[in-house]
Order: structure tokens, then C-alpha cells, then sequence
């Protein structure tokens, strides 16, 4: 009778019955060497594979590189701090080139440190990363 109101047929009718109990559906990551199941989010599971994996990827991520930017960042925040004057002209520069419609990145960021004789133990890039998570 729902194929006759709808004029569809049995098979799209299954078909979305199908989707519509998968969309339901919840995943959780079970080992592939034992019966555990590795990854469940706290018992109410997960809406796709994909969504699964990237969170166990997460929990499972080595937390010592963690430990290792959160010093680099600080390293780089330090020296910030002793160059005010860098970070007044990056901001300055920053400020023309956003007035400009002009991209501020990396590549001139290094042409500053260049032109002020300034040379860091880190990249342009990773100085500007921390500038900008600082600036939010």
C-alpha cells in the first residue's frame, strides 16, 4: 500500500528503509585480535566508520609530541616577549596588509626577520602560527 500512495517502487521502498536504519545506527571499533571492543564513546557508539577512527586515532595519538609543542609554543611566546619591537612591526604590517587585501604569511614574515638581522631557532612559520593563536 506505500508503494501505490508514493508510486515507487518495493525496491527504492527497502532502499530507504535501509538508509534510514543506518542512519540510526551506531558503530563502535571492535579489535581485530580479540573479542574487546576498542572504542564504543562511552557506550553510545558512533554515526559513521570515518567518525570512529579519526576519535581512536586521537585517543591513541602519542601524547609526548603534545608535551613538545606546548614548549615550542612557549619558547616562541618567550621570544615575542623579548622582541616587542618585532611584534609591534608584525602587527603594523599585519594591519597594511589585511587594508590592502593582501595575504600575511610565512614567506613574509621571514623576509622581516631577514630584513631586521633577527635569526630564531624556530621557523617563520611556526612564529606565526603562535602570533595568530596568540592574537584570537
Amino acid at each position: 500500500f506505500i508503494a501505490a500512495d508514493r508510486n515507487v517502487s518495493i525496491n527504492q521502498i527497502v532502499i530507504e528503509a535501509l538508509q534510514e536504519a543506518t542512519a540510526k545506527a551506531r558503530i563502535s571499533l571492535p579489535s581485530e585480535l580479540s573479542t574487546l571492543v576498542l572504542d564504543d564513546a562511552q557506550g553510545y557508539g558512533y554515526r559513521n566508520i570515518q567518525k570512529a577512527y579519526a576519535a581512536y586515532g586521537y585517543k591513541t595519538r602519542d601524547k609526548s609530541k603534545d608535551a613538545e609543542k606546548r614548549a615550542k609554543k612557549r619558547h616562541i611566546l618567550k621570544w615575542l616577549n623579548e622582541h616587542k619591537e618585532f611584534d609591534g612591526l608584525m602587527e603594523a604590517v599585519a594591519f597594511d596588509c589585511v587594508k590592502c587585501c593582501e595575504p600575511f604569511n610565512a614567506g613574509l614574515v621571514k623576509g622581516m626577520l631577514k630584513a631586521n638581522n633577527l635569526n630564531p631557532d624556530f621557523t617563520a612559520g611556526e612564529l606565526l602560527k603562535v602570533w595568530n593563536s596568540r592574537r584570537e
